[in-house]
Parts: structure tokens; C-alpha cells; sequence
């Protein structure tokens, strides 16, 4: 009977939890035993059991009333989700511990849940040293030496910062792709920030236990203040290339028009002025004449008339060419047919030798090398007064060579009449050069005149 009873008692003494494992202190919750010492201003002798939250920097058991930091008497390895049961004295400054704590392991279990709060929430301290879980903005990452990592989180209306030990990176918190500006998940045990001044602005701080313990729940907007700085410069950059391009095109445009109407100037006078000019002296010819001699001014007026003819074909000429409806039309034809005119209105004696084979040109090469064949025998015939005038045209393998030479007179090219004397020949040979890339060659003297036009083909 007296064993009976014996061990009846001491069943119900543990159902009841008046005896833990030394017989020495009655085992209660964690809660129950903060408010045990809070009525009391020594620390007082309590039994707990727990479950390991935190094990690196701190000891941090937690049941389902609360948390408590042990501050062990012994040292002794545990794992995270250990079950355990602390004896020891508890004290609440400066945040509740129990000192000089004696861990009995129980057994490997699992880890709480953590409870989901907001940064507003885990300000207020009510569940300070509790296993927490909580979504905040990454403002900057500072590392702390062999501490670890330090993060500046804001969240709500709060400022506070997370730690993760230094031995539980291994170099993983970089695949974190933790950047400023994320949103990020931390699951960790919450400290009050004792020690902080005012000035600082931390309203608590996380203890992280592992890389683990933070996930990026949002990658940090592109549109971030260095971004839209960069992003302005870049619109500033598009808008003055715009400009730049916009009055490149438009001087562009206003260079193609002056050219167009220069060149349509020198068809002018290549055409029209000369034929007028030539008529205008046929027809004073003929008119000095025609009391004296009416049969030879007969035979001026007949040439004023073929002169006549043959502006108006070149007029007709230089309306094709202009209108893009004669680029079919070889270089050699058109400097025959030319020298053929030429020649029948003049007592000039003219030749043309052509040389090599006959290759396409473009539309720009033949106008031009056209216009400057017509215009040197134009001068040659008008001014010279040569006997014979010979045109060479040398088709080479990588240029197109063009020679007029007379035996006239000769003149000085550095003297010659130009523009502001009304004469316009030599001035329109050299800017057709100018266009079409050609290499001029003047060379007059007592024996003759010789221009020479060479252009590469390649």
C-alpha cells in the first residue's frame, strides 16, 4: 500500500507539474514565470521548457506563451527546434533571461511557426524575444565584420535593422540579389533596440538565424531616382541629336537646292546665253551688212537661223537632262553631236578622237562632263580664234579622261573674266569639277589652249 500511494503521489505531482526532473522547482510556462519574477525585485528560481529559436549569438527558447534568453551555466551545443527544459533564475532587466541556466535536452523537434506581424506591431514590444515573421523595404546593406551582416529595413512607419551571424553566410547572402529597394520577407527572433540612442531611429532590430531566413518578395523598382536622372540625361542626349539632325537635314536640303539651282544657272548659260549671244552677232552682222552686201547678209541671217535652231534643241536638251529623261544617252554621242553643231556654225575646223571602250556612266558624270565639253568649245570657238579644235575622250579602266585643245591665242586663266564681269564659263567648268570630283587641268599660252577634265570611274 505504501508504494502504491507513493507512486500515486508521484504521478499526480508531474501530471499537475509541481516536480520537474531535480525535485527542486515547480515547472511552469514561460509567461508564468516573467510574471513570477515581475512581482519580485531579485531574480527567482523557475523550471521552463522550450523550444530552440536562436542558438548563435543568443539562447532563445520560446513555448506557446512566450520567449525568454538563457544565459546557460554551462556551455552546450543545440540545435534549432531542440526541445529543452532550463532551470535557472529569471531576471527582467534588460529583457527577460533566465542566468545560470541548466539545459536538460529533451528531444529534436521542429520549428514554431513564426508569427506573422507587421513593423508597426513588433514596435509596440509584446513579443519581444518571439520567433517572428515580417515584410519590410531594403534601404541599405551594411556589412559588420565577423559579426555579419547588418540590414536597414523600413516597414510601416518604422525603421529598424536585421543581423545575420557572420558564420552562417558562407557567401550565400549574395544570391540573395538582395538590392536597395527590394521588398523582403525576414523571418528572425525580435530584439528590443536597448543601447540605441534616440538619434538613431531603430525601433527594434531581427535576429536572422540563417540566409534562409529572408526572401525577396519584390525585386526593387526600376524607377529609382539614379534611374530617372539617368533616363533624363539619355531623353536630353535624343533631344539635342534630334536638333543636331533636324538642322543637318534641313541644311542639307538647303545645300541641295543651291546646288540645283546652280547647276540649272549653268545650264543656262551653257545653252541659252551662249546661243543668244552667238545670235546677237549674227543677226548685228547681218545687219551692218545687208545694205552692202544683202547676199552675204543673207548667208549671216541663214546662220543666226541654224543658230537659232540649235539653241532651241539645246534648251530642249537641258529640259531632258533636268527631267531625268536622257541618262540612256552615252557620254561620246553627246560630245559628237555637240562638235558636229559646233561645227557646222563655225569656220573652225573641229575634230574628236575617242579612245577605249565606251562604259556606262552615271547620269551625274555624263550631264556634267557633257556640259564642260560644251562650254570649253564654246570659249575655244568664241574667244580663241583657232584654226583647228580637237576633243579627246579616253575611256581608261578607272577614269574617264576629257581634253579640248585648240591652237588659238591663248589667254591668262589667272585674269580671266569671271563672274562679276558677267562671264560665268570657267567659273561653271570649275564648280562642275567640284561636283563631280574631277582633277582641272588649264594650261594657256602664245600655241593654244588646253583644259583637261580626269575623273576615277572605281
Amino acid at each position: 500500500m505504501w508504494l502504491l500511494w507513493l507512486a500515486s503521489a508521484a504521478n499526480g505531482a508531474y501530471a499537475t507539474g509541481e516536480l520537474n526532473q531535480l525535485g527542486t522547482s515547480r515547472l511552469q510556462s514561460i509567461a508564468s514565470a516573467i510574471e513570477t519574477a515581475s512581482l519580485s525585485n531579485a531574480p527567482v528560481a523557475v523550471v521552463v521548457r522550450g523550444i530552440v529559436i536562436s542558438n548563435r549569438r543568443h539562447i532563445v527558447i520560446e513555448d506557446q506563451t512566450g520567449a525568454t534568453e538563457v544565459k546557460p551555466l554551462d556551455t552546450m551545443q543545440l540545435a534549432l527546434g531542440d526541445e529543452v527544459e532550463v532551470s535557472g533564475n529569471m531576471a527582467l532587466a534588460p529583457s527577460p533571461q533566465i542566468q545560470g541556466g541548466r539545459i536538460q535536452r529533451l528531444w529534436g523537434g521542429s520549428m514554431p511557426l513564426p508569427l506573422a506581424i507587421t513593423p508597426d506591431e513588433a514596435a509596440n514590444g509584446e513579443n519581444e524575444l518571439q520567433l517572428v515573421q515580417t515584410v519590410a523595404e531594403l534601404v541599405d546593406v551594411i556589412p559588420a565584420g565577423m559579426t555579419g551582416a547588418r540590414l536597414d529595413l523600413r516597414g510601416g512607419h518604422q525603421n529598424f535593422f536585421a543581423v545575420l551571424p557572420g558564420d552562417s553566410l558562407d557567401g550565400e547572402l549574395a544570391t540573395k540579389s538582395m538590392q536597395i529597394g527590394a521588398t523582403l520577407q525576414l523571418t528572425g527572433v525580435l530584439m528590443a533596440s536597448y543601447g540605441q540612442s534616440p538619434t538613431q531611429g531603430y525601433a527594434f532590430s531581427l535576429e536572422l538565424r540563417t540566409p534562409d531566413d529572408i526572401k525577396v518578395v519584390e525585386p526593387p523598382s526600376w524607377w529609382t531616382p539614379a534611374h530617372l536622372m539617368l533616363l533624363g540625361i539619355l531623353a536630353l542626349i535624343l533631344v539635342l541629336i534630334g536638333i543636331s539632325i533636324y538642322y543637318r537635314v534641313r541644311h542639307d536640303r538647303y545645300r541641295a537646292v543651291a546646288e540645283e539651282r546652280a547647276g540649272i544657272a549653268r545650264d543656262i548659260h551653257d545653252t541659252l546665253a551662249q546661243g543668244f549671244a552667238g545670235i546677237a552677232l549674227q543677226v548685228e552682222a547681218a545687219q551692218q551688212m545687208i545694205e552692202r552686201d544683202a547676199e552675204r547678209a543673207s548667208e549671216l541671217l541663214n546662220d543666226a537661223l541654224q543658230m537659232v535652231r540649235h539653241s532651241r534643241d539645246e534648251s530642249h536638251l537641258s529640259i531632258d537632262i533636268l527631267r531625268s529623261l536622257s541618262r540612256s544617252d552615252r557620254l561620246d554621242v553627246l560630245i559628237r553631236h555637240c562638235v558636229l553643231q559646233k561645227g557646222a556654225g563655225s569656220r573652225t575646223q573641229i575634230e574628236m578622237d575617242t579612245h577605249g571602250s565606251p562604259v556606262p556612266l552615271s547620269f551625274n558624270l555624263v550631264n556634267n562632263l557633257f556640259r564642260i565639253s560644251q562650254e570649253a568649245l564654246a570659249n575655244a570657238v568664241q574667244h580663241s580664234g583657232a584654226h583647228r579644235i580637237v576633243v579627246r575622250l579616253s575611256y581608261n579602266r578607272d577614269e574617264v579622261a576629257l581634253e579640248v585643245q585648240d591652237d588659238g591665242k591663248g589667254f591668262n586663266p589667272d585674269r580671266a573674266p569671271g563672274p562679276e564681269q558677267g562671264h560665268f564659263g570657267l567659273t561653271g567648268i570649275r564648280e562642275r569639277c567640284a561636283v563631280i570630283g574631277a582633277k582641272l587641268e588649264l594650261c594657256s599660252g602664245a600655241n593654244g589652249t588646253l583644259l583637261g577634265v580626269r575623273v576615277g570611274i572605281g
